[in-house]
């Protein structure tokens, strides 16, 4: 049981590494270089929602076959717990880009696409709404490599 455990969990940490570095790196700059920024904005806002959703899953999946790892000692304390630290963070972060940013941030464009000036503050408020995102996308990623690290660092495989 426990090696079905760990090939899950070493599982879903790919699928959410690779899916960050693929949407960051290959989908999101091709998006804005094929579609004009309308329909490419539009196309983001259907496809962020599923992708945090896949980093929420992941992250549930993460926990619970860490704990499970945990229980049957199967991993070191201090990396096991450090793991779930981790993978409890990354998740929170997601759900929260989900269920917030991204809502506030379509609310924003929209409000900027139905004034009939442009309006600086609207503007300013997404730019910085779009910079949080990206950096918090960017931090979840490096606690992605993290956690890599610690399948390798804790012989999990």
């Amino acid at each position: 049981m426990t090696q079905g455990i760990k090939w899950v969990y070493l599982i879903s940490l790919a699928m959410w590494v690779g899916s960050i570095m693929f949407f960051s790196f290959v989908v999101a700059p091709t998006v804005f270089k094929v579609l004009k920024p309308e329909d490419a904005a539009k196309l983001q806002r259907a496809l962020f929602p599923k992708y945090y959703l896949v980093g929420i899953i992941c992250a549930g999946i993460g926990i619970v076959c860490v704990g499970l790892l945990l229980a049957e000692r199967a991993v070191g304390k201090w990396p096991g717990v450090l793991s779930l630290l981790l993978l409890a963070a990354m998740g929170g972060t997601d759900l929260w880009l989900r269920q917030a940013v991204v809502p506030q941030m379509a609310e924003i464009r929209e409000q900027r696409a139905a004034a009939a000036t442009p309006d600086p503050d609207l503007d300013a408020e997404w730019k910085s709404m779009h910079r949080l995102s990206v950096q918090l996308n960017a931090v979840v990623l490096l606690c992605g490599f993290v956690l890599v690290f610690l399948v390798v660092f804790s012989r999990v495989v």
